[in-house]
C-alpha cells in the first residue's frame, strides 16, 4: 500500500462555475471517473489514484460544494450532482468512460448510467448506496446522525458544528473511524492531506448547506423504494460491485440484494473491510478492478 502521497496538481474546469479536479496520467484508451460521497473528495481516491492509471487515464473531481469546488450558487442535490458530472464527462473526460463512484457518488454514477447510458461503457460501485433490503440495517450511530440531518434547524446546528466549531484533526479522524474496521490503516500523510483540507473550507459558508443539502437529498431518494429500485434495473453496462462486509453505513446486504437482481455484474465482498475500500484496503480495491477489466464484455 502506498504510504506517501502521489497527488497531481488541481485543475478546474469552468462548468457554470469551477470545478476542482485532478488527473493521474494514463493510456487515453479508457478514461476513468471518480466521484466522491457524502462529505468526501478528490483525496478519497488518493492510494488508488496511481495504480489506477496503469489501466488508463484517471480523473478525480469535487462536487458542487465539496473539496475544492465552490458551491458558486450551483444545488449539491443527487440531480444537480448528476448533471454537473454530465457536464464533466463531455467536456473533460474521453470516451470509453467508467465511472467509479463510493457510496452516494456510486449512487450518482448510476442516476448517470440510467439518465444516460450513452455516455457510460462501465461502472465501479465502491461501498455504494443502494435500496434497502431485508438483512441489513446501518449502525445505529449512522442512523442517528442521519436522523438528525432531517430536521429543520436541528440538521443546520449539527453540520455548524461540525465543520465551524470542532477541531479539524478530530472530525477527520472521527470520520474515519466511523467508515472503517480499522482507522489506524489510513496513512498519516492522508490524515494531514484531509486535514489541510479541512482547514483550506473551514471559512466557507457554504459547505454545511451543501453537506446539508446532499444529505437530505440522499435521505429522499431512499424513501422512494420504487424509483431506486428502476434506477438500478437500468443500469445495462458493464457493473462491478465493491463492497465491504463490514460496511456500517450501507450494509452489505444491500449491494448482495442489488446484484442479485443483475447477475452479470461481478461482485467482490471484501472482509475486514468497511465503507472507504479505496482507502481501507487500496491494494486488494485495485486487484478487483483489475481482474474485472479482465473480463470479456468489460469496458
Amino acid at each position: 500500500m502506498a504510504t506517501s502521497l502521489d497527488l497531481p496538481e488541481s485543475r478546474y474546469a469552468d462548468l457554470d462555475g469551477p470545478v476542482h479536479y485532478v488527473e493521474w496520467e494514463g493510456s487515453r484508451e479508457r478514461t476513468f471517473v471518480l466521484v466522491h460521497g457524502l462529505g468526501g473528495a478528490y483525496l478519497n481516491w488518493a492510494l488508488v489514484g496511481p495504480g489506477l492509471s496503469r489501466l488508463g487515464r484517471v480523473l478525480a473531481l469535487d462536487l458542487a460544494g465539496f473539496g475544492r469546488t465552490p458551491r458558486a450558487g450551483r444545488s449539491s442535490r443527487l440531480s444537480a450532482s448528476r448533471a454537473l458530472l454530465s457536464r464533466f464527462i463531455d467536456e473533460v473526460a474521453e470516451r470509453p468512460i467508467t465511472l467509479v463512484g463510493n457510496s452516494m457518488g456510486g449512487g450518482i454514477a448510476m442516476l448517470q448510467a440510467a439518465y444516460e447510458p450513452a455516455s457510460v461503457d462501465g461502472l465501479v460501485l465502491t461501498s455504494s448506496v443502494f435500496p434497502q433490503a431485508r438483512g441489513g440495517i446501518p449502525s445505529p450511530v449512522v442512523m442517528a446522525g442521519f436522523a438528525t440531518y432531517r430536521v429543520p434547524l436541528v440538521g443546520e446546528f449539527v453540520v455548524r458544528q461540525r465543520f465551524h466549531r470542532l477541531p479539524a484533526e478530530g472530525v477527520v479522524r472521527m470520520g474515519f473511524r466511523i467508515a472503517m474496521v480499522d482507522h489506524t490503516r489510513v496513512p498519516e500523510a492522508l490524515v494531514r492531506a484531509h486535514v489541510d483540507l479541512f482547514l483550506e473550507r473551514e471559512h466557507d459558508g457554504d459547505v454545511g448547506p451543501a453537506f446539508l443539502e446532499a444529505a437530505r437529498s440522499l435521505l429522499r431518494l431512499g424513501e422512494h423504494h420504487a424509483f431506486a429500485r428502476s434506477v438500478v434495473a437500468a443500469v445495462k453496462c458493464p457493473t462491478l460491485v465493491v463492497h465491504g462486509r463490514s460496511d456500517r453505513l450501507v450494509p452489505v446486504a444491500f449491494a448482495l440484494a442489488a446484484t442479485e437482481e443483475h447477475p452479470d455484474w461481478m461482485l467482490r465482498i471484501l472482509p475486514g473491510v468497511g465503507h472507504l475500500p479505496m482507502i481501507e484496503a487500496p491494494d486488494r480495491w485495485l486487484a478487483a478492478v483489475e481482474t474485472w477489466l479482465e473480463r470479456p464484455g468489460s469496458p
